[in-house]
């Protein structure tokens, strides 16, 4: 592409060059109509397709990045639009602020196998989601999983997916279109895209994730493939507990590889701990390993398991711990959900005179910022853009959320049931993440009581995240007998210096239902 500004369709300015493969290049882009960064895909097809099968490929290639464009999904990138113009077709996708999971492998190492596994069960729920709809992946590899900087795990580039019922004929010249490292038997060998050709590509992209490199590769796509037909799979050295998803998956006949809920079974296995006596855990797989924390007032952003075993990516504060129920997990201070029992009587709180530490009045609104005010009585100042959303969970009101799309995360719960030792809350409530190893790399950096409102305390830590280390506050304040809230601010590491003034901001800034 020629040097300077380029505009598609007289709407995206392209930007930066992100990315470049066998089916086109990648751009970040700004959407001048409406005012949001996006990233937009060239397709490019391969120069030694005949002009017919470039017509076919070039038509089929648009009919189903329009088909992804009806999926809406947490853990799939988002296609907004499709352009057509001088010869180029563009798609434009959801911009995800990340770095791939080919990066993270290439600049850090193999992951552990309860990581992948983690990763494994987000990517596995996207991949769901597009067969609900009919759509086929057929290019699951580690470049396409994306690790964003905000926590999300998701799947990417639907450029070359294939639709039920497509009539598009498949040609030979086609057959090797995607990456042959990650490519089922089936596929390179006669084009079939089912949803068990998927689970090979996954089961290939986890064993990349542990191995460092995917289970056939030689110098060229021939050798590749001819690899894939002749020759079984080297056995995985670093797999671990992952071996049996491995083994699964990557079964050459399709009708004896695994399905997806068996797939589901064995990846909750490698990172749900055993049972502990009298007790049974709640089946909830903490995304922390792969995907920051992104719920308010210490609640994690949870792949929670329903009854028939499928995941519901929905960010939930954990259940109360009984001998019937769960093991603790963390949530927002002063909630219910707590290790440490609530006293048989709860302790009457009088009304005080303490105020937001920054100041006893409210402070200015700046520039760039607005005075937010939730339906539910709270109020405090957040940065204009930030992007709001609101998760349901165990408390009736729910979370709130606001990003930035750059890593920087607020979230804010509330409950009516406080805890009255704010510092002993937290203090159980890191035990037991901290134990069950949700937190990769955890560094504590204090748990102590804070001056505001009636009472407060912060727990402050740092853990990694998809490669990256994130800075971490929760500040667990009661407001009265009844009200309770959780604040939540999370950063890249390198980014939280920066940041201190706008949580002081937000600090002094908050006000509680009246």
């Amino acid at each position: 592409m020629s040097a300077g500004p380029i505009e598609v369709a007289g709407r995206y300015r392209l930007g930066d060059e992100l990315g470049a493969g066998g089916m086109g290049r990648v751009w970040k882009a700004r959407d001048e109509l409406l005012q949001r960064d996006v990233a937009v895909k060239e397709i490019v097809l391969p120069h030694d397709l005949v002009a017919a099968e470039r017509d076919a490929v070039h038509r089929r290639m648009v009919q189903e990045a329009r088909a992804a464009a009806r999926l809406s999904h947490r853990n799939v990138v988002q296609v907004f639009d499709v352009v057509e113009n001088d010869d180029h077709a563009w798609i434009v996708m959801e911009y995800v602020e990340s770095r791939s999971l080919q990066e993270v492998i290439s600049e850090d190492g193999p992951l552990e196998p309860r990581w992948a596994a983690l990763l494994g069960l987000e990517v596995l729920d996207a991949l769901e989601a597009a067969h609900r709809a009919g759509v086929r992946h057929r290019d699951v590899k580690p470049a396409n999983v994306l690790l964003g900087t905000d926590g999300r795990i998701v799947l990417t580039d639907f450029g070359i997916a294939s639709i039920e019922g497509d009539s598009v004929v498949t040609t030979s010249s086609e057959l090797v279109l995607g990456s042959p490292q990650y490519m089922s038997p089936e596929r390179a060998r006669d084009g079939t895209a089912e949803p068990a050709s998927d689970l090979w590509s996954l089961g290939a992209t986890l064993y990349a994730a542990v191995e460092g490199r995917p289970p056939y590769q030689k110098g060229t796509a021939i050798g590749t493939l001819t690899a894939l037909a002749a020759d079984e799979p080297a056995p995985p050295q670093q797999a671990g507990a992952l071996r049996p998803v491995l083994d699964g998956l990557l079964r050459k006949d399709p009708a004896q590889r695994i399905d997806a809920a068996e797939t589901r079974r064995r990846l909750r296995a490698v990172v749900t701990p055993p049972a502990p006596a009298r007790s049974r855990l709640t089946p909830l797989i903490a995304a922390g390993a792969t995907a920051a924390v992104l719920a308010a007032g210490g609640a994690v952003a949870f792949v929670t398991l329903s009854p028939d075993g499928r995941p519901q990516n929905k960010a939930v504060p954990p259940p109360v711990a009984t001998a019937t129920t769960t093991t603790p997990a963390p949530a927002p201070s002063s909630s219910s959900s707590s290790s440490t029992p609530p006293p048989t009587t709860q302790p009457t709180v009088k009304p005080t005179t303490a105020k937001p530490e920054a100041s006893s009045s409210l402070p200015k609104l700046p520039s760039g910022w607005r005075d937010y005010r939730d339906p539910t009585g709270f109020a405090l100042y957040v940065p204009e853009g930030w992007t709001r959303t609101k998760e349901e969970g165990t408390t009736a009101k729910g979370m709130i959320y606001f990003r930035d799309g750059k890593g920087h995360v607020l979230g804010i719960d509330q409950t009516t049931k406080p805890q009255w030792d704010p510092v002993a809350d937290w203090e159980g409530k890191s035990d037991a993440r901290v134990g069950s190893g949700d937190f990769p790399a955890y560094r504590k950096i204090k748990i102590a009581e804070v001056k505001y409102f009636v009472k407060a305390a912060d727990w402050e830590y740092s853990f990694v995240s998809g490669g990256t280390r994130r800075h971490v506050n929760n500040r667990g304040v009661i407001t009265s007998n009844k009200q309770a809230y959780g604040i939540y601010w999370s950063t890249r590491e390198s980014d939280w210096a920066d940041g201190q003034s706008d949580l002081k901001l937000i600090f002094a800034s908050f006000r509680p239902k009246k």
